[in-house]
């Protein structure tokens, strides 16, 4: 254990090294799942799907960090695509804020000025088939990321804006980012009597798993050891840059993926009633505590001893947040995906 006034982050690491600000994503199995999905739901002409997990599994780090761009890979070119992390639009009044937060999300100039919601909606038409035409298409990709928090009066105010483009022969995809929970919600809104918006937005899922194996954790791990730069086009891994001399000897963290697996399945709450996978979260605050505890000296026997490891664990939060996710868990089916 470290004395009170044991500081992790030691003084010669540069305090805006990625480990240090937590500002890095490192690409998972799920991430790649994830845009193999929504490539083939684009290729198909879906007009919305959705891809939902529980918390902290990393969906929105997918999304900000990996999903545009490895479509335009997939694609050969740029995507005109949209994201926008949904924020609650107010009251059955507040339709012109709604098309102002998806206006900012899609960098319009004018988004914040003074317009009537019916101006508004039209920028907001006018900016996507901009978008459409820069790809030498007739489509585009709207991401709503948090959307279990939309309300039926924003997927009215999303019907209409698809409406619109469909006059103008621009098709719109609504690709849904949302918690587990939200699987449901198709049926739901059927039954609240928005059997239109399901059908038209919501008539398809894919599940974003966390990680499922020992040998999925090697993978990320393997991130910190070479999947990942510090500083920017050096050539050197995080785990190179934190630990030199270490790394010089020889030593990568993902040779650790077993004991730590080992000790994530072990501390899974009593009862546990989830899918046996670890969050990435989890993962990135467990991996960014040992490379820098092993930064400030201490003995790489020491640090990834079995006690250390599961003290370490047990400090990331790691039993909390597991029954978080198994008391948010469905019931009574397995997910698909």
């Amino acid at each position: 254990m470290e004395n009170s006034d044991f500081q992790l982050v030691p003084e010669h690491i540069p305090k805006d090294h990625p480990l240090v600000t937590r500002d890095y994503s490192l690409f998972t199995p799920a991430i790649e799942k994830m845009v193999s999905t929504i490539g083939r739901w684009l290729d198909d002409q879906f007009d919305g799907a959705t891809i939902y997990g529980a918390s902290r599994l990393g969906k929105s780090s997918a999304v900000d960090n990996w999903l545009e761009g490895l479509l335009a890979a997939r694609y050969g070119g740029f995507i005109p695509m949209v994201i926008w992390s949904h924020t609650e639009s107010g009251g059955a009044s507040a339709s012109g804020r709604f098309y102002a937060n998806l206006l900012e999300a899609a960098k319009h100039r004018l988004a914040r000025s003074t317009r009537s919601p019916t101006e508004r909606l039209g920028m907001l038409v006018d900016r996507f088939e901009q978008l459409s035409a820069q790809a030498g298409g007739r489509f585009v990709v709207l991401v709503i990321d948090e959307a279990q928090g939309m309300t039926m009066r924003e997927w009215l105010w999303l019907v209409e804006l698809h409406s619109m483009l469909e006059k103008k022969r621009i098709r719109l995809c609504v690709i849904s980012i949302a918690s587990v929970q939200f699987r449901d919600d198709p049926i739901n809104l059927a039954m609240a009597g928005g059997a239109h918006v399901a059908a038209r937005f919501l008539l398809t899922a894919a599940r974003f798993h966390g990680i499922c194996d020992e040998a999925q954790l090697g993978y990320v791990m393997s991130g910190y050891d070479e999947g990942s730069e510090w500083p920017e086009g050096s050539g050197v891994s995080f785990t190179a840059s934190i630990v030199p001399e270490l790394w010089s000897n020889g030593f990568r963290i993902a040779s650790y993926a077993a004991p730590l697996w080992e000790e994530f399945i072990n501390q899974l709450p009593h009862r546990y009633d989830g899918p046996h996978e670890i969050p990435m979260k989890t993962i990135s605050v467990v991996c960014r505590r040992i490379l820098l505890l092993l930064a400030s000296g201490r003995a790489v026997s020491d640090v990834l001893s079995k006690k250390s490891i599961s003290e370490i664990v047990e400090h990331s939060g790691h039993g909390a947040l597991m029954a978080i996710i198994s008391a948010g868990a469905p019931r009574g089916r397995t997910p698909k995906g």
